[in-house]
């Protein structure tokens, strides 16, 4: 499942990915609506495949994420607050992972109707890290994956104005394991275990302290997988406007897509709580499998793109998206077992906020069949307070240095596309804490490389 989602570390703000083109990427994605040079434009703005040849384009992007967390005092769960037990002073959470996209443009009638086709991966994110590090109570492997299919049309009424709309129907995944750390959750006399069985207070003290020892150590140590998933819609639209021929303005807008994601829970309980007959009766009640659901309403964007030819070989190009992140004020987990967490609902505060991604890039056309780009970008994040980041998603802005180069194998017919980008992140402060979970406090060293490439064919 990594193979297709990608690191916390290589989105465009949040785990929106902006990963759709090779092309694109060597100019860091500047212009993505406007620049109308490939068959992604099917997906940054339908209007601008008014400008394209029939043509097919598939590709790839490779990531390698560097994410390190190094601790600085997390401490246990309950009272008193000693250190919380693990066995590394660093840990890194990046995985490799592999982002596809595929797009079809076709003209359905002569420079007027067009028809394109999309499909990729608009959010993911893959973290993982060890099963004994500081917080593994928050989190120990998290997997959000989506495959997007985009069809869409768009009319040229003019020399200098086109119009585009689409409809996305959207599959999304996810996977979410953490530990549990029983001996916090038992002897939390009257509102850990006792709580959620509705037990009076002290029922379980005796035989919650015959099996201690001590929160946060993990000698009591189970885990939790939580898996669901859903299929939801939503839709797109754009316009272009050329003021010459050297120059192009476009705004796009996709919408909000609502999934109410449904699945299963599994809980492993520890072999040492197993024993004791009192005790695993009483955790297998309130920690039993079944089903759970998510409500997950993910982002709608804006995206204002613009390009412009200068000279003859050279031009130039920007991009402003927003993205209303504040979509998602929580994660809730809401299980079938009303007696899992007390009430049957689990709840992860994230308070994010709406956030801005600004590039601008330079093209070269260095002859008929070889062009050169740059470029480099800010992403803003959607959460800045260290306590409200999550070791799930502990994002921080970032910003992109892009390099890239198309080349034409076989001319006007087949294109080679390649782009490589450096994403650097500031150290990024983390102070979650929970009370049954422990208190994570640390600092993440971020950076990504990203290498992208795909073959394009026209058919005209």
């Amino acid at each position: 499942m990594a193979s297709l989602a990608a690191s916390t570390t290589t989105r465009a703000a949040g785990f929106a990915l902006i990963e759709h083109s090779a092309k694109g990427m060597g100019n860091a994605f500047a212009g993505g609506g406007a620049v109308a040079e490939d068959a992604s434009s099917v997906w940054f703005n339908p209007a601008s495949m008014t400008r394209l040849p029939d043509q097919a384009q598939v590709g790839a992007h490779l990531i390698e994420p560097t994410f390190e967390f190094s601790d600085s005092g997390s401490t246990q769960a309950g009272s008193p607050a000693a250190l919380l037990a693990g066995t590394r002073a660093t840990d890194d959470g990046g995985e490799r992972a592999v982002v596809p996209n595929l797009y079809y443009v076709r003209n359905l009638i002569e420079d007027r109707l067009y028809f394109g086709l999309a499909l990729n991966v608009p959010f993911g994110l893959a973290t993982k890290y060890p099963s004994d590090w500081k917080g593994r109570y928050h989190a120990i492997e998290s997997e959000i994956r989506t495959f997007n299919l985009n069809p869409s049309l768009a009319w040229r009424f003019n020399d200098w104005l086109s119009i585009g709309a689409g409809v996305s129907a959207q599959y999304i995944d996810a996977k979410l394991t953490s530990a549990i750390d029983f001996t916090a959750v038992c002897a939390s006399t009257g509102t850990g275990l006792e709580g959620q069985l509705s037990l009076p207070a002290g029922t379980l003290s005796s035989t919650c302290t015959g099996i201690a020892r001590g929160p946060g150590q993990g000698g009591n140590d189970g885990h939790t997988e939580n898996k669901a998933d859903d299929i939801s819609f939503g839709y797109n639209v754009g316009v272009m406007v050329e003021p010459d021929q050297r120059t192009r303005l476009t705004v796009g807008y996709r919408s909000e897509v609502n999934h109410e994601l449904d699945g299963k829970v599994r809980f492993d309980v520890p072999a040492r709580i197993a024993t004791n007959a009192t005790l695993d009766a009483a955790v297998r009640r309130a920690f039993a499998d079944g089903g759970i659901s998510v409500a997950a309403d993910l982002p709608q964007q804006v995206a204002v793109s613009a390009y412009h030819r200068f000279h003859e070989r050279w031009a130039i190009m920007g991009d402003a998206t927003w993205t209303d992140w504040s979509s998602i004020p929580e994660l809730r987990i809401v299980y079938d077992n009303p007696t899992t967490t007390g009430d049957g609902v689990a709840i992860e505060n994230l308070q994010w906020d709406s956030a801005w991604r600004l590039s601008a890039g330079l093209q070269h056309y260095y002859n008929d069949r070889v062009t050169l780009r740059a470029g480099f970008a800010w992403d803003q994040s959607p959460v800045h307070d260290p306590t409200l980041r999550t070791p799930r998603l502990p994002d921080n802005d970032r910003w992109w240095i892009a390099l890239g180069g198309s080349f034409e194998l076989v001319p006007r017919k087949v294109s080679l596309d390649v782009g490589y980008a450096r994403l650097e992140i500031p150290d990024t402060v983390i102070a979650r804490s929970n009370d049954t979970r422990a208190t994570l406090n640390g600092t993440y060293s971020s950076h990504s490389d990203i290498l992208s490439a795909q073959l394009s064919w026209r058919f005209d």
